[in-house]
């Protein structure tokens, strides 16, 4: 996924490579574990765990781990199709029944999902309700924003993505599954007009850019519509170019009547893939749901179906768990993906994806490169990074941390710059303003552990320069008003990270080591 974070002086900009990462075991996994309770600790592996099995209200909250200059269309967004269809029978329901009323809604998004898929009817030619066809869902559009809005208020870190639509042909219904206006005179405009008194009924629930009704809007950051709900399109209204988001329907996957399960999962995946590699401004909607009459139900195209092979009377998995595999094995946004009966494995394979986004606290192995070229600690703030006294030969010294200063002193000054007498297998020296390099204790040849002091000392040119080479890998902190690039380095030799001694962090001169890297 390409990224468009600036590179403050001092760290070049690079790639994290397949190779890179395979040699960072010791980390565990790159970038941020999910800080939602109970989130991304799990992955998903059985059929159940993709399908009709939310599981637990434990993701009220995921998006607050988030930099909010973060777009959306940068983000990775769980959904769901027909989002409150829980009747009319197998060829109509399309979701966990968690009651009428839009209370299955309010479920949903106690379980992590953040974009909807609503269908309106007019009825009483002033009010909207909510249908799947020519079927009744037993909630209405007031249900819908009341639990919506109560919700954002809940949970004021969030955003609800909506994709609205009137459902209902306009005049007289001409086949058995269509719904019908009431009256069924009401045409586009009235729609739109219906949906603007609800809007103010509503006020400060929408995010207003998306609801204008002037033009479409451009594509938000995720703090520009924390609490607020998304209008992403208002389709069959009359409305493509003047609600909803930009680019919000250009790269959608929606092939609905797929003549197999396997036709459909394609369609899907390749998506989802066009996604991964997409450009970061691009918004990418995935519906993964799909149905033909009389063969494909939802229920089989999502979930699958069970078959007798070998005299054994065999499940056989289908769009959701192909498409909860496929992500617990990538890595980049995936954009926005409405699926039908997600389970919780599902949902959490999609947040995870997240993960480049993900802001991080203050931690000691995480540190601000700022652009006179000073190296600052990210829980010890205001502690940065220095050469420190030489040893007695001279040829090199500790490197220990002192306050930062306003005018840095060239000893407080650092750079990360390729080596340039071997083949440093895309890592890099981060080299002292007198050109030595940061190094780790050659120990014998042992690894040395975590804790041990570094020292700055001639730039290896020699075979063995491990204990010299650092992966350079990009994360985010938090800040009052978004997020900042920041860094964490790990050593070639040990898997360990550029880190700060606890026990000497308040004392100019103290150590700087190496510990485990951040989680």
């Amino acid at each position: 996924m390409s990224r468009t974070t600036p590179h403050p002086a001092g760290v070049p900009p690079r790639r994290r490579s397949r190779r890179l990462a395979s040699l960072m075991t010791a980390c565990a996994a790159l970038g941020a574990v999910l800080l939602a309770p109970g989130t991304a600790e799990a992955a998903g592996s059985t059929n159940r765990d993709a399908f009709e099995n939310l599981g637990q209200a434990d993701r009220a909250e995921w998006m607050w781990g988030i930099a909010s200059d973060t777009r959306l269309s940068n983000m990775s967004i769980p959904g769901t199709h027909d989002t409150l269809s829980i009747h009319g029978g197998a060829w109509v329901q399309t979701q966990e029944d968690y009651g009428d009323s839009a209370n299955t809604l309010a479920a949903q998004l106690d379980r992590g999902i953040r974009a909807i898929d609503i269908r309106a009817r007019v009825s009483g030619g002033g009010a909207f309700t909510i249908h799947h066809g020519v079927k009744y869902q037993n909630a209405n559009f007031d249900d819908v924003l009341t639990k919506a809005q109560s919700f954002l208020r809940q949970h004021p870190t969030e955003s609800i993505v909506m994709r609205l639509k009137a459902e209902c042909v306009y005049g007289s219904k001409s086949g058995l599954t269509e719904c019908e206006n009431d009256p069924d005179s009401t045409t586009p405009e009235k729609v739109r007009a219906i949906f603007g008194d609800y809007v103010r009924k509503y006020p400060g629930l929408f995010y207003a850019p998306s609801v204008s009704g002037g033009s479409q809007a451009s594509v938000p950051t995720l703090g520009e519509v924390r609490g607020k709900v998304v209008l992403g399109s208002f389709d069959n209204a009359g409305a493509d170019d003047t609600y909803g988001l930009k680019g919000f329907n250009d790269r959608k996957e929606d092939h609905w009547e797929p003549d197999s399960v396997g036709e459909k999962w394609n369609y899907v995946k390749g998506n989802v893939n066009k996604a991964i590699t997409g450009n970061a401004n691009d918004l990418y909607v995935t519906y993964s749901s799909a149905s033909k009459f009389p063969s494909l139900s939802p229920t089989l195209v999502a979930g699958g179906y069970w078959e007798v092979r070998g005299g054994v009377n065999t499940e056989v998995p289908a769009v959701n768990y192909n498409l909860m595999k496929h992500l617990n094995s990538s890595a980049g946004r995936v954009g926005i993906i409405m699926t039908d009966f997600p389970g919780w494995g599902l949902v959490n394979a999609i947040i995870d994806h997240n993960d480049d986004n993900m802001v991080k606290g203050g931690q000691r192995s995480i540190w601000l490169v700022n652009a006179d070229k000073t190296y600052s600690n990210s829980q010890y703030q205001g502690r940065c990074m220095v050469r420190g006294p030489e040893f007695d030969a001279g040829d090199g010294g500790l490197v220990t941390q002192r306050p930062c200063q306003s005018s840095p002193p060239s000893s407080h000054q650092w750079t990360a710059t390729k080596p340039d007498t071997f083949d440093g297998k895309g890592y890099f020296w981060i080299k002292a303003s007198n050109g030595k390099c940061l190094t780790m204790p050659y120990n014998n040849g042992t690894a040395p552990a975590a804790g041990t002091q570094l020292f700055w000392w001639p730039c290896e040119t020699r075979w063995f320069s491990g204990s010299q080479m650092w992966n350079v890998m990009p994360t985010k902190l938090a800040t009052s008003t978004g997020s900042r690039p920041a860094y964490y380095f790990i050593n070639n030799w040990t898997g360990l990270c550029l880190s700060m001694d606890p026990a000497t962090a308040s004392t100019s001169g103290g150590k700087v080591t190496q510990d485990a890297c951040p989680k």
